[in-house]
């Protein structure tokens, strides 16, 4: 079964495997812990939550398995709980994309997501030679039915040689082949006002992570931190959302209490 979804409307319920669930997705890396316990049970506690769809972390290019499984049991078991994955985490590069976009066309994912982490001795000319190469693995992502995008840190947002590594990013990537996953906490830890970035690339961000922090940069539950997110509810249409994914810290013990307490804020506020 396949959610429709609007950018002005967001997914329709009627589409979701679980009838009782709200449009708002989990990001599986923060229950890991939970996962590597009980992974059906904790499947099972996340639909009962009302969560919708899951994106997925854990990938093995080795073994192109995904959380330890072969992808079709992977999905299986996201649908036996009442879930949909609809995007995966996983790392790529012009040279692996063809396989690990075969592996994942089996999913049924709609999104592949990729992210940078931090390198001294990047310069404002390798995110040039990046935002290349992710025009080349969005083409052959698209041509197998899936859409690439790029998640972002904090460090995206620090100058490099007088320039902006993320406006490089933005400015130099096809709307057409790649989307940016928008993290509202690395953004707001990095001293970035996030509407700023919906307004100057309207339409670029479809999936947001619902991702909370207090004023010294740590994550918390969403709506314990310094994030508005009611503030930037009003800015989904024009950031081109379609998906909020809660997200918390993938090394904390209590991560299935942390995704539900997000949860439980999102919707007694409704911004998802």
């Amino acid at each position: 079964m396949t959610a429709t979804y609007s950018s002005e409307t967001g997914p329709q319920k009627s589409g979701f495997l679980n009838k009782n669930a709200i449009p708002l997705g989990v990001q599986l890396w923060s229950v890991k812990n939970d996962l590597a316990l009980d992974f059906d049970g904790s499947l099972k506690m996340l639909a009962e939550t009302g969560f919708s769809f899951v994106e997925t972390a854990g990938y093995d290019p080795g073994s192109r398995t995904i959380f330890g499984l072969q992808p079709g049991v992977f999905v299986q078991k996201i649908r036996a709980a009442g879930m949909q994955c609809i995007s995966a985490h996983a790392p790529v590069s012009a040279a692996t994309i063809p396989q690990v976009s075969e592996t994942f066309a089996t999913t049924g994912i709609q999104y592949l997501i990729t992210s940078l982490y931090p390198d001294e001795r990047r310069t404002a000319e390798d995110y040039y030679a990046i935002a290349a190469s992710y025009n080349r693995i969005g083409s052959i992502a698209k041509r197998g039915g899936i859409q690439f995008g790029y998640h972002n840190h904090h460090f995206e947002f620090a100058h490099l040689q007088g320039e902006c590594p993320f406006d490089i990013l933005l400015n130099n990537t096809d709307p057409e082949l790649v989307v940016f996953e928008s993290d509202l906490g690395w953004m707001v830890q990095a001293g970035q006002a996030p509407e700023t970035w919906f307004a100057a690339y309207p339409g670029r961000f479809p999936l947001w992570h619902f991702r909370d922090v207090d004023a010294t940069g740590q994550p918390v539950n969403a709506g314990a931190g310094i994030i508005d997110f009611q503030a930037l509810h009003l800015q989904k249409k024009q950031a081109g959302f379609l998906y909020g994914i809660v997200e918390t810290p993938s090394a904390a013990t209590d991560g299935m209490d942390r995704v539900r307490t997000s949860f439980n804020y999102l919707k007694e506020k409704r911004l998802y």
